[in-house]
């Protein structure tokens, strides 16, 4: 297919026009309208939604395809239907006729160029929402050889067994076409690739079930030879996918201003805090020490009790402020017993996430704010993103900001409301607090949490961010950054991490975090052994 490209709308520009279509934007369009299934694993940041929008017209306009169902994250959905600042606002043509629809429990709809005869029908859902059969029904009709099938974030369904992933493989098969699009396509390990290779096509692999998967290109060993303990065969992996699939960088194919290393600014905890601090800290050595199995996911969840009060509080952790962690206790717990071993009572309460959240400090929160009032009198017109781990965290400073600077601009970007409008209407509101198009004039903040809070948003009105706390997810960490930077930045970006140490200068779980961070490490994949060796380093 023969493809002319003088119509795409690209990048928005300061003035308000539009920049050309890039180079390596051309390559991944070309590359999904000659393919009926295709990987697109660009950086995030890289245009992976404009060039999805450009095929599917191409598509459209060819006759190839009259309807587009495209399934994110519950907190990306409204990044794609936002009839104002949404992807499809920004790259749908003049003159092609569309209509856009957000399948949810409140279903409302936007046309663009509306006029009578043809039209390319988008239909906007989420993973979430669809796990439920009876929804799953109306959305199907929808499906048929002529539906393109677009998965966002496609890592939604790295897990085979899944609900979402189950529902997602229904849609698949009713659609002729399909895109899988993720900046993190390996979140955790290769075996993540297994699900989203065969929603494509199960030939790719041509591995009958995750078993066959795991026993060609994973390396099992420990108890009973059930835990993977490597890989191998991942050239044969690369080989197959390659045909289907593309990943550029960032830095590769978009002139984008220099993202700064980032900075670490030291916050010195208070003797009663460090007390709390170390007897935790003591209790998780301990605690590790005479762990019988070793298992990686224990080690990290009980990592985000040190985490937590570094940033102040002791207590319950939310969910939302860790989407995986659920899944991994349940995880270790059955891996625990399938191995024979039952994990004691005083375990399992270590591992528990619902007790009751007490304020223990607040260290880090007044050198922020100390901090923000310094950069306010460099440049009064501050645009500052702040990221959390923890929802009570967010809340406090969310909280305190307001009541700090009643006249500044404040949003919120979270798995909750924390400013009592609901949490659909605060991601749309940080988004158009951020978002150069409609960033107001005047100092502006805008705290989130990572993961949840963290994915879609183009906040590139901002060039400053600090991270108040840290997560151990790579991923996450990445996608919270190219929020800001992306295209639409004109300022060089500014990283600021904010790393808790005891009275004597000792280091905490903050700078364990950071260091293995800026290092690409996945701190859910360390040993027992490999905590107790950091925790114990002062």
């Amino acid at each position: 297919m023969t493809l002319d490209f003088s119509r795409c709308r690209s990048v928005p520009l300061a003035d308000g026009t539009m920049s050309p279509v890039k180079e390596h934007a051309k390559i991944g369009v070309q590359a999904l309208a000659d393919n009926r299934y295709f990987f697109l694993m660009d950086e995030m940041g890289a245009m992976k939604s404009a060039q999805a929008i450009i095929a599917a017209q191409f598509l459209f306009t060819q006759n190839i395809i009259d309807k587009v169902l495209v399934i994110a994250p519950a907190s990306v959905r409204s990044v794609w239907f936002d009839s104002e600042l949404g992807e499809l606002a920004k790259h749908l043509w003049d003159g092609l006729p569309a209509v856009v629809t957000e399948f949810h429990s409140r279903t409302r709809q936007w046309h663009w160029m509306q006029q009578p005869g043809r039209q390319l029908e988008w239909m906007i859902s989420n993973y979430e929402f669809i796990r439920s059969k009876n929804r799953l029904i109306q959305l199907l009709p929808f499906c048929n050889v002529r539906t393109l099938l677009v998965l966002d974030e496609s890592s939604a369904i790295k897990s085979h067994k899944a609900e979402q992933t189950k529902a997602c493989l229904q849609l698949r098969r009713a659609c002729g076409r399909i895109v899988l699009l993720n900046g993190t396509p390996i979140p955790n390990s290769p075996m993540d690739l297994f699900s989203q290779a065969n929603m494509m096509d199960a030939g790719i692999l041509g591995c009958k079930s995750y078993f066959h998967f795991r026993s060609r290109y994973a390396i099992l060993g420990g108890w009973q030879q059930k835990q993977i303990v490597g890989y191998q065969n991942l050239e044969d992996l690369q080989n197959r996918l390659k045909p289907f699939a593309l990943r550029r960088l960032k830095k590769d194919c978009l002139d984008l201003p220099e993202a700064l290393p980032p900075v670490t600014l030291t916050v010195t905890l208070t003797e009663a805090t460090w007390k709390v601090y170390k007897e935790m800290r003591d209790d998780m050595v301990a605690w590790l020490s005479d762990t019988t199995v070793v298992v990686a996911s224990q080690a990290a969840v009980k990592s985000m009790r040190l985490r937590q009060i570094t940033s102040g509080f002791l207590g319950g952790i939310e969910q939302e402020e860790n989407d995986d962690l659920h899944e991994q206790v349940s995880e270790a717990v059955q891996l625990a017993q399938s191995m024979g071993i039952e994990i004691a009572p005083e375990r399992l309460k270590a591992l528990d996430t619902t007790a009751v959240t007490q304020e223990v400090g607040r260290e880090k929160l007044d050198f922020l704010f100390k901090w923000h009032a310094d950069r306010l009198e460099e440049n009064p017109n501050l645009k500052l993103l702040v990221w959390c781990c923890f929802i009570p965290e967010l809340a406090r400073f969310l909280r305190e900001y307001q009541a700090v600077y009643p006249t500044h601009s404040l949003g919120s970007c979270a798995g909750k409301s924390l400013l009592g409008l609901g949490k659909k209407v605060e991601r749309e509101a940080a988004l158009r607090l951020l978002h150069p198009q409609t960033a107001p004039a005047g100092p502006t903040t805008v705290g989130g949490t990572y993961g949840t809070g963290s994915l879609g948003h183009n906040f590139t009105a901002c060039h400053t961010v600090v991270d108040l706390s840290h997560d151990y997810s790579p991923w996450k960490k990445a996608q919270g950054d190219a929020r800001v930077d992306r295209p639409g930045q004109v300022h060089a970006v500014s990283y600021f991490d904010i790393v808790a140490v005891g009275p004597q200068g000792q280091k905490t779980i903050d700078a364990i975090v950071v260091k293995a961070r800026r290092l690409k490490e996945d701190l859910a994949t360390w040993t027992c052994e490999a905590w107790v060796r950091a925790l114990t380093e002062e």
